[in-house]
């Protein structure tokens, strides 16, 4: 769960150390140095390596304004100033430069770069435009998705972007488009900037459309550079939203736009180098998707329509919680990283620990459960060969209490996120099929013993065995509750 929360769902980072080298694998090719201590360091590395060491050498002369050139400059320039520190504070340029090594290699770890966006991507004309393409064909890969390159599709048809394929078999028509500059001033109460927000989204829906893509998925970048605070975020959200409602009268052709998932984002640290406050959203909007429409549905209903559209959601929500680039090498949380990047020591279920006893002696046991709240944990301890178990309360560090409140009870290795009063009725359908997902078939079948409709449900393959379970849970639930709340 740890390395999932942290490194999206697609391969996991692959790396050992050996004499002194530490060696990553990168799709089917393996890479090694003795100088990355943090993940970010073999990142720019291998960045550079991607990109071409010798595109490298001449584009820092013949092209000393190309955005990936200018951000290196920029870093050793922080790392001078700060007396050759690893540790600069976090700023746009920096945040943009790992940020776009990290998609580089997610790309071609799970898959490979489509055989035209290299060379987009060294072209300082074509790179702003490519490098965005890059960031979305990344969350595709956090999420699971296999990424094709759209010059592979034979004919003369429009083509998207890249294809993406998830492992169930949906496949979409990716398109990524980032707008370039503003002529309005970034003001949310600008007649002039809402004016212009909505004349551009609609153009994009429209070129968009024109392709007739098969099950396309439209990305579109806002390149908003400002400092946004979080009310401002869901100001700019509700205007986006507003503007592709409006878009929904488009035709093409003389017909209706077709349907289309449309995701809107803003990443200030790709549009300003120097913002410090960078303040990331996503918003999916289906487009003219009855889906997405609001109105009153039996359970069942939504509980299906949530599964048909999980794919496009999953990547949305891993570019949520995976766009920060990981420090570790080896899936430990960034807050239980030292300055120099080794592991802080964490106790878990299986160790030994001292413990006191009520007649104010000392014992010592095995620990069998534990649970964090807030900057201590209860702690269940088997003492005397098992024999004897006390609950204990122990205090955490402040990298303990942090990293638990983020990820729960997992970094103790338990098999569990962080704790949440789960409200949603469909959230708590998706933590019903996570629940149920490693069970094996005849532990499912037990849940479903009594149940009026058990023979049919015996049927069904394992995968529809746990979404039918999971249903059926969430549907108990469900009544229980508002009989109660009746």
């Amino acid at each position: 769960m740890l390395r999932k929360r942290q490194q999206g769902h697609g391969r996991p980072i692959i790396t050992i150390t050996h004499n002194g080298f530490r060696f990553v694998a990168v799709g089917q090719r393996m890479t090694y140095s003795r100088d990355w201590r943090f993940f970010p360091d073999f990142l720019i590395f291998n960045m550079k390596d991607v990109m071409g060491r010798d595109w490298g050498r001449d584009a820092s002369s013949l092209m000393p304004d190309h955005p990936v050139i200018r951000w290196l400059r920029k870093v050793s320039e922080a790392r001078a100033a700060a007396g050759g520190a690893n540790s600069i504070p976090p700023t746009g340029f920096i945040s943009a430069l790992t940020r776009f090594a990290y998609a580089l290699y997610l790309i071609e770890h799970n898959d490979s770069p489509p055989k035209s966006l290299l060379k987009r991507l060294r072209h300082p004309n074509s790179f702003d435009p490519a490098s965005y393409e890059t960031i979305v064909a990344s969350a595709f890969a956090l999420a699971g998705a296999q990424i094709d390159g759209a010059e592979d599709i034979k004919g003369n048809q429009p083509k998207p972007e890249f294809i993406a394929t998830f492992r169930g078999g949906q496949r979409y028509s990716v398109e990524a488009k980032r707008k370039r500059s503003w002529k309005s001033s970034f003001d949310l109460d600008s007649d002039a900037f809402a004016g212009e927000l909505r004349s551009w989204l609609r153009g994009r829906v429209h070129e968009a459309s024109k392709k007739q893509l098969a099950n396309p998925v439209y990305w579109f970048e806002l390149g908003i550079g400002e400092k946004l605070s979080e009310e401002d975020a869901k100001r700019l959200q509700s205007l986006v939203g507003s503007a592709l409602e409006d878009a929904e009268t488009i035709t093409v052709k003389g017909s209706p736009a077709q349907p289309a998932y449309i995701v809107v984002t803003n990443n200030p640290d790709f549009a300003n180098d120097e913002v410090t406050a960078i303040t990331q959203f996503a918003l999916l909007q289906g487009f003219r998707m009855e889906d997405f429409r609001g109105g009153l549905l039996d359970l069942e209903t939504a509980m299906e329509r949530h599964d048909k559209h999980r794919p496009i959601r999953s990547v949305l929500e891993c570019l949520i919680e995976v766009q920060q680039v990981p420090m570790s090498f080896d899936g430990v949380p960034d807050e239980l990283l030292d300055e120099s990047g080794a592991p802080l020591a964490v106790v878990k279920i299986g160790d030994r620990i001292a413990y006191p006893r009520g007649d104010g002696t000392e014992g010592t046991g095995r620990i069998e459960e534990m649970t964090a709240l807030g900057d201590e944990a209860y702690v269940i301890v088997a003492d005397h060969q098992d024999a004897n178990r006390v609950i204990v309360k122990m205090p955490l560090t402040d990298a303990e209490a942090k990293a638990a409140k983020k990820l729960g009870n997992a970094i103790f290795g338990k098999p569990e996120g962080p704790r949440e009063n789960i409200t949603d009725i469909l959230r708590f359908y998706d933590r019903m099929l996570d629940t149920y997902s490693d069970y094996p078939r005849e532990s499912l079948l037990r849940q479903i013993k009594g149940h009026s409709q058990a023979e049919q449900f015996e049927r069904l393959s394992r995968e529809e065995l746990v979404v039918r379970i999971a249903r059926e849970v969430t549907k108990s639930v469900h009544y229980q509750s508002s009989k109660q709340e009746g």
